[in-house]
This record gives C-alpha cells, sequence and structure tokens, in this order.
C-alpha cells in the first residue's frame, strides 16, 4: 500500500501517518497526500472533481469532502490516519482561511456568497462525515505554488534567500518568499498582478489603444490587466479587427517578420463563439508553431512581467524573479523565447547596475514545481503551525 511504512506521528490519541492538500480552481479540484515531511508524493495521479464553485461554496465543500475520501480510498487510509488538510483558492485569502474577495471563483450571483471562512466550513463538514475536528489550512494558490517551488529547489532549508514568483493563468498570481517562508505583511502582501506597473515610453505605442484597462479587482492598470489570459481575451477582438491586425503586421514587418493570414483568419473563425476561445489558442499557435502574430501578443505579458520585476527589484533586490503558471507548459523553445523577452525588457527598464541581471546576482528564471500548488498549501499549513 502507499501509506505502508510510512512514519507516524501521535495527535490527540490517533498514529497519523499523511497530511491532505486539495487545489481549488475555477475549472477543476485536485487533491493529492504526501507523508508528514511533505517529501513523498502519495498520489502521483491526482484525484480530480469538476469545479461547481459557481453553485456557491457549500457544493464546493460538499465536493472537497468526496473528493478526499476517494484519496483515501486509493490510498487504503481512513479519516484517523490524516494529519490535517490544506486547501489553496484561487483569490485573495487572509492567513486564518477567510476568503477576502472572490475573484477567480464564483459567478457575479454567487461571489458574494464566498466571502467565508472556507476552511472553517470544511472543517466542520469533516466532523460531520468522519467525527474527528482535523486542522485545515486555507490559502492563495499563488503563495502555495511559490512556496512548492522553493521547496523544490531548497526542501525545508531556512536559509538566507529571497524569491519573487508570478504565476501565469487567467490571472497573475504572486507571492514573495523570505527564507523559505511566504511573506504576507499584514495579510496580502505578494499580490502581484495588482501593482500598477507603469508602461515605459518605448512601449506606449504597443498599449495605445489600451490605456486604462479595469481589473477584476475593481482598480485600472493592475499589471495582469496586459499580462493574463484575462488580458489577452480583451486584447484579442482589437488584435484580429482590422485595425490591430494592421498595426501589428506594420509592427512584425520592422522586424522582418511575416503576418500569416491563415492564422489570423482561422483566431477571426473561433472569435465567433467568443473572444476566450480565439485566445485559448493564440498560446498553441504561439507555441507549435512560432507563429509571429501570435507571438508578438503574447509579448504582452512578457514585457509587462519584465517592467514588473524590474519596479520590483528595487524594494526586494531578490535572489531570484521565478515565472510558473500555464506558461511553463509551452516547449522549451519559446520557453526560451519568452524568458529571453522578459530579461529583456527588464534590462531595458532597469537603470541601476547593483540590480542587473546575471549569475551571481538576481536571475529571472522558470518555476521547477511540477505543478503541486496543493502541497504548497501542505508545506504552508505545517510552517504556520509551526
Amino acid at each position: 500500500m502507499p501509506t505502508d511504512g510510512l512514519k507516524t506521528e501521535t495527535i490527540s490519541g490517533r498514529s497519523v501517518s499523511l497530511r491532505i492538500g486539495v487545489d481549488l480552481g475555477g475549472n477543476d479540484i485536485k487533491f493529492g497526500a504526501t507523508n508528514l515531511d511533505a517529501s513523498k508524493i502519495l498520489v502521483p495521479e491526482l484525484v480530480k472533481r469538476p469545479s461547481l464553485t459557481g453553485e456557491g461554496p457549500q457544493k464546493t465543500v460538499a465536493q472537497t469532502v468526496d473528493g478526499i475520501e476517494a484519496v483515501l480510498e486509493r490510498l487504503g487510509a481512513t479519516w484517523s490516519d490524516v494529519s490535517d488538510i490544506s486547501v489553496t483558492v484561487p483569490c485573495p485569502c487572509s492567513p486564518e482561511g477567510v476568503i477576502i474577495e472572490a475573484t477567480n471563483i464564483g459567478t457575479p450571483e454567487t461571489k458574494q456568497l464566498w466571502q467565508v471562512p472556507f476552511g472553517e466550513l470544511l472543517a466542520e463538514a469533516v466532523h460531520e462525515v468522519a467525527g474527528l475536528r482535523l486542522p485545515v489550512f486555507a490559502c492563495n494558490d499563488a503563495d502555495a505554488a511559490g512556496q512548492d517551488d522553493d521547496f523544490v529547489r531548497f526542501g525545508l532549508d531556512t536559509g538566507r534567500r529571497t524569491s519573487v514568483f508570478v504565476t501565469t493563468g487567467t490571472g497573475l498570481g504572486g507571492c514573495v518568499m523570505i527564507n523559505g517562508s511566504v511573506h504576507y505583511g499584514r495579510g496580502q502582501a505578494g499580490e502581484l498582478g495588482h501593482v500598477k506597473a507603469s508602461i515605459p515610453a518605448q512601449y506606449a505605442a504597443r498599449f495605445a489603444v489600451d490605456t486604462n484597462p479595469k481589473c477584476g479587482c475593481t482598480g485600472y492598470q493592475c499589471t495582469e490587466t496586459r499580462a493574463s489570459l484575462q488580458g489577452l481575451v480583451r486584447r484579442i477582438s482589437w488584435a484580429i479587427s482590422e485595425e490591430g491586425a494592421a498595426f501589428i503586421q506594420t509592427r512584425l514587418e520592422v522586424r522582418g517578420e511575416t503576418l500569416n493570414l491563415a492564422v489570423l483568419e482561422t483566431l477571426r473563425e473561433l472569435s465567433k463563439e467568443g473572444a476566450k476561445r480565439a485566445a485559448y489558442e493564440v498560446r498553441t499557435f504561439a507555441d507549435r508553431d512560432q507563429d509571429p502574430f501570435c507571438r508578438w501578443l503574447l509579448e504582452d505579458w512578457a514585457v509587462m512581467i519584465g517592467v514588473l520585476f524590474a519596479s520590483i527589484a528595487p524594494i526586494l533586490h531578490p535572489d531570484l524573479f521565478i515565472i510558473g503558471g500555464g506558461l511553463t507548459e509551452m516547449s522549451e523553445k519559446s520557453k526560451d523565447w519568452f524568458i529571453g523577452v522578459v530579461r529583456r525588457v527588464y534590462g531595458e527598464v532597469n537603470a541601476q547596475k547593483s540590480f542587473d541581471l546575471g549569475p551571481g546576482k538576481t536571475e529571472v528564471v522558470w518555476s521547477v514545481s511540477q505543478d503541486q500548488g496543493w502541497r504548497g498549501a501542505i508545506l504552508m499549513g505545517m510552517r504556520a503551525h509551526q
């Protein structure tokens, strides 16, 4: 059995041997388990459930309990074997597990229902099912992803280091890691997607038709309005219009690149199903085909991440700037291209030699975590209770 030979500890009269991690997303919910020091993943093939967050937290709590029971069944374990449960949520969340703002879960009608202590709700549901009071820890998903990346690089070492982690996806999540632990500040430190990074003069024309974009947080000019899938969805309608395509074509020709009309027409056809449908394919064409038009659109992300990093460097002067999330799934060739743009823009915007990039200095790198944000939540829960 996967739990055979695991180290055990006695807690409240129970001999526990594993921890449960849950990654709560807008599209699906992932469930995993580790041993007590999180060094061993016990369920390599994660249990998944389609997310029903649009129906509110109570439905999601029931789903979560069901998913955890599926993990336990797969392991041949019982609720009594579980030390604690840790959950990621895709929105601002206090260290106590209270969802502050439901930015990426729920619907316009159910978002207000999500401003609840999700951890407490889940703990009560587990108590009803299992008859046990298990500690439940809830945290922001980007913080958990950053924590897992740090663990893969450094283990549980708490030596002196600082890293800034961004996760690319529907939004632009962020996390600041100091000496192996997430920095919370008063609760929301690391919300890097909501930094209002100024656009450098040399990139003003690129964003001239979109000078004051509104963010899902209700603010304006947040970095994630241009460096995220949400930003691309907003951008794509202009890009495939006659005006937008002509603008991008001119910029490509200056580089010696050619606009592929077949790709443009495909995106226009896909957009009839909705802007999101077309936006999803931009990364495919940019990665698989190295299409210049689609790469130009993804450059929005790279430019703004480079500007963001250059803006943060004088504040934190980190060892590492780390890019994680969906873009890590691109081919190595495309990742080299993308991170090259980030580094170039960082160098253009940064004017102080003390913050230059390079070996032995600050570095911009890809995440080495294998999408184990749920394990990051476990690690955060472990450290929160130390």
